[in-house]
């Protein structure tokens, strides 16, 4: 009999290396990527490429409840849950992390849903928008802030990047400091062919907050198979690495893994085709040919079949 009993089914039986206690996503997957995912594949493949969903499927169901709640009068937040507690693909956003077993690192791997929280979903400044063109920026720092919103259009099939909009912010001191917009030229957006960037930086030129906004599920954006080629080098500073990134298309969701021991100063973004310099952070004295041996690179169409990426959803 295959199956798990026990508390928090911790007695499990079958072939499947999943089944120890392994929060499943298959649901998350089927909404975000679509019904005829065949999460029954086996093989290398297959296995990268379940995870790959599941881990955006979590990050995208999780930034927008938490972007909902950050839109009203909500001045506190916890997740469930920060780590994971044993080797598993499931709702922690940073992965089990015992440096004693190959393929672990020290302090646990950063899921994409972990770097969201990083660049905007937990951002103490961050803006948001919705299809309908209403958006908002909250700042829950205590201090006021004053600096700019950028609303950033991109097209899939072109690369052309289009700024629909720059404005002003000046919000108080936090928390729950909110400034809402009503940007109309994001109803006529096409999420199957658009994809919004959300910036907000301060007056200083330093960046508060970026946020990749889709308008919808990864199933339905029209994609480009896209070719992204990684450099990596030394970085300036001591214990860093750099990462430089090309691609022939618009690359959604990239997101870089590598054995060595370390986070990536960001991940999970967006990949314009003038390409663009990632920082990976050293948490131990990883080489730099660890590092480059390891490193892989993952995106939305990696993951897409022929006939996937033929489809244009009306």
């Amino acid at each position: 009999t295959w199956g798990c009993s026990g508390g928090f089914a911790s007695k499990c039986k079958g072939p499947n290396v999943m089944a120890q206690r392994n929060y499943p996503c298959d649901n998350l997957i089927y909404v975000y990527f679509g019904q005829h995912q065949d999460l029954n594949a086996t093989g290398e493949g297959a296995f990268k490429r379940q995870l790959y969903q599941c881990m955006i499927s979590q990050a995208l169901i999780i930034k927008q409840n938490i972007e909902s709640r950050r839109g009203t009068n909500t001045f506190g937040l916890l997740v469930w849950q920060i780590n994971e507690i044993w080797p598993t693909g499931g709702w922690g956003s940073v992965e089990y992390g015992n440096p004693n077993f190959k393929g672990q690192v020290i302090g646990g791997r950063w899921k994409p849903l972990h770097y969201w929280y990083k660049a905007s979903i937990f951002a103490d400044v961050m803006a948001t928008c919705d299809a309908s063109g209403v958006c908002y920026v909250r700042n829950d720092a205590p201090r006021p802030f004053e600096g700019t919103l950028t609303l950033n259009s991109t097209e899939f099939a072109s690369g052309t990047v289009a700024t629909l909009l720059t404005e002003s912010l000046s919000l108080s001191a936090g928390a729950g400091s909110v400034q809402y917009l009503q940007v109309d030229a994001l109803k006529s957006l096409d999420g199957a062919s658009h994809i919004l960037e959300a910036i907000v930086t301060a007056k200083d030129g330093s960046l508060a907050s970026s946020n990749v906004v889709p308008f919808v599920t990864p199933e339905k954006m029209v994609l480009k198979r896209a070719t992204i080629t990684a450099s990596a080098r030394a970085g300036a500073d001591k214990n860093t690495f750099e990462v430089d990134l090309k691609t022939d298309e618009v690359a959604v969701y990239v997101t870089l893994t590598t054995l060595a021991h370390g986070r990536f100063e960001d991940n999970a973004f967006l990949l314009q085709q003038t390409g663009r310099t990632v920082r990976f952070y050293s948490s131990m004295d990883s080489t730099l040919e660890e590092f480059k041996a390891s490193l892989r690179v993952e995106d939305l169409s990696a993951y897409r079949s022929e006939e996937e990426l033929r489809v244009e959803w009306i």
